[in-house]
Formats: C-alpha cells, structure tokens, sequence
C-alpha cells in the first residue's frame, strides 16, 4: 500500500495538470485558426468555384445559345398567283414536314392583292413565322404601298409576331446605302405606328458589305430589330469545289458584322441571312430546265453544299435564314410534281439533327 503524497507533491501535481491543460486548448484554438485560413482539398473539391475564384485560374464559360429554329426558313418565289405554295395542298403539306420555321414573302406589282392576301393565308396556314418584304425606294409610291401591305397583314395575322424587311437589294438595282437610309427613316416609323407586332430589318443587301452596314447602322432611325443581307458563293459557271469553299466567307461575313454593330451601336442585333443558295444565277430555261451546271442534279454535291451552309449558319448563331427558294425556282426543295429534292431531304434531315434534339 503507497504512502499520501506530502504537500509539495500534491502541489507540483496540480500544476502540471493544469499547464497540460492550458497546451491541449493553445493547440485546439490554432487548429481552429488554421482550418478557416486553409479549406481542406475535400471541401476545395466540392466547391471548384471558389478556388477558381482564388486562384484565377478557371474563368467562368459562357454558355453557347442553342442554334435558332429561325434557321430553317425559306422564300416564296410568288412570280405568279399559280405559285405551287398557292395552288398545291400537298406542297403546304410537305413544307410542314420540312419544318420550315420561316418564310419570307415578296410583294410584286404584277400581282393583286387577293393573291398577296392568299399568300399571307398559306403562310399562316403552315404554321411559319411570316417575314414581308416591304416596298423600298425604288417604288415611287412606297410609302401608299407599304400602309396597304402592313394593313394587310395585320388582317391575317393580327396580333402574331411579323417581321417585315424594307426593301430588296436596292443596292443592286443602284440605290446608294445613304438613300435606302433616308427613306427608312421617312417610311419605317410610320410603319412602326401601323403594324400591330411588327419587328423591321434592313438593309437587305445583295451581298455582305462592310460600308453598307456601318452606314446603315449610323444613320438608321429607329434602329432595325435586326439585320439582313443575302449569302451566295458561286456563279453555276463555277467548279463545285470554289461552291463548297466559299461558304467559308460567311464566317467572315458574320463576324464582321458583329463587329461593325458592335462598334457602331455598343451591342450586337441579331442577323438575319434572308436569301441563301449556291448560285445567285442558276434560273430555269425555257425549257423549264436549270442551266446545265454539273452540280444542281450531283446529289453529292447539293448534299454536302446544303450541309455545310446550315450547319455553318447554325455554329454561327445566326438568328434566321431562308433558302431560296421552296418552289417555282431553279433550285426549289420541292419540284413542280411534289417531289423532294435533295436539297429539301438535306434540309428537313438537319432540322431533325440540329433543332429536333433541343
């Protein structure tokens, strides 16, 4: 059996028990301190943004629009009031299985307006978003044909959205951009007054140009809703592979009008590609055939030049395009007797692969 400790062993006990106690909360209280200062790699791992936010090393990635419907547009030819889209179910049909998004409607003088008025109700019918191409200055009486053409629309379409593109290559008919500017700002804001829900684009060019946008843009009063221009990359004279090629310049196109809107107005329209197809100057002979060219009857060929025109369109973020044209053209997607075209198969095949996943 031990002994009792005497009174100063019993003391010098007591303090070492109690310094051991002072160390055990020193070393507690500097863990604490250490862990706020320095999150541990599982709770790092679990919020991967603020160590981006630390460190600087991950920006944040801006998501990627998906690709518009709006790209799967097209145009009436409307030459004349037997336009197919007018006389044939079966092509209203067909566009339908299509999925034309989009079609843009030409006013022509040769026409009455109970076939414009037809033509309004075939769009309607289909279920497309209309875009109405309004008289431009070219027209001595535009401002008395516009009144009547939005007027017009209003009755179809009511309070349903309308896109209406002023003009149509006036500068190709030899129209200066600082004309065509002028008049949109004469005609366009008693346009906007009248149309119901109307959204109006210009300056429709015949091709992309670097001045006609910066001018347009400068001058245009009120701004456009967007911005429109046409896309074609060969003469049919040309060989295929120019044709394919050249589909590289929308890019470049695109780009530098994103960066003239950017400059001039401080932010960015959306762009809308209102006529696109290989050849500008592939038209029907008399003998109701295309001009000979080698490419518009290769399948291969308009399979892959379709192809790639949408899916550069789409990787683009173009807002809208229309191929031209459904009907009644040289390079229609749906022939005379209602057969699809390898242009039309192509077009309804990406539909499926770039908008029908979304």
């Amino acid at each position: 059996m031990s002994q009792p400790a005497s009174p100063e062993v019993f003391k010098r006990r007591i303090a070492i028990v109690l310094l051991c106690v002072a160390l055990a909360i020193l070393l507690t209280v500097a863990g604490v301190v250490v862990t706020s200062i320095l999150p541990s790699k599982q709770a790092a791992n679990a919020n991967p943004s603020v160590t981006a936010t630390h460190t600087g090393s991950t920006p944040t990635a801006t998501p990627i629009p998906a690709p518009s419907p709006l790209l799967f547009g097209t145009n009436l030819g409307l030459f004349t009031s037997n336009d197919q889209v007018l006389t044939s179910a079966t092509t209203r049909q067909m566009m339908q299985q299509l999925h034309v998004r989009i079609i843009r409607m030409p006013f022509r003088s040769n026409l009455s307006n109970d076939t414009e008025m037809q033509a309004a109700q075939a769009i309607k019918s289909i279920g497309a978003v209309p875009l109405i191409v309004l008289s431009g200055m070219r027209d001595p009486n535009v401002l008395a044909n516009d009144i009547r053409i939005v007027s017009d629309m209003n009755s179809v379409f009511g309070n349903t959205l309308v896109y209406y593109e002023f003009g149509n290559e006036d500068d190709w008919n030899g129209l200066p951009i600082t004309s065509y500017t002028s008049g949109w700002n004469t005609v366009i804001p008693q346009m906007k007054k009248l149309a119901l829900n109307g959204k109006f684009i210009g300056p429709v060019s015949y091709q992309y140009d670097t001045n006609n946008m910066t001018t347009f843009l400068q001058g245009a009063n009120p701004r456009p809703d967007a911005i429109s221009w046409h896309e074609y990359t060969c003469s049919y004279k040309d060989p295929a592979a120019l044709c394919l090629s050249s589909i590289d310049k929308w890019t470049a196109h695109i780009n530098d009008a994103r960066q003239v809107m950017q400059t001039t107005l401080g932010s960015v329209l959306p762009i809308m590609i209102t006529e696109w197809n290989y050849a500008a100057d592939q038209s029907t002979q008399s003998n109701g055939q295309p001009y000979p060219d080698n490419k518009y009857n290769d399948s291969t060929f308009m399979n892959a030049w379709t192809t790639k025109a949408l899916q550069t369109l789409a990787q683009d973020q173009v807002f809208a395009s229309m191929q031209y044209s459904v009907t009644n053209t040289a390079l229609p997607m749906i022939t005379f007797d209602n057969t699809m075209t390898v242009q039309g198969s192509t077009f309804q095949s990406l539909y499926q692969k770039i908008i029908g996943a979304q």
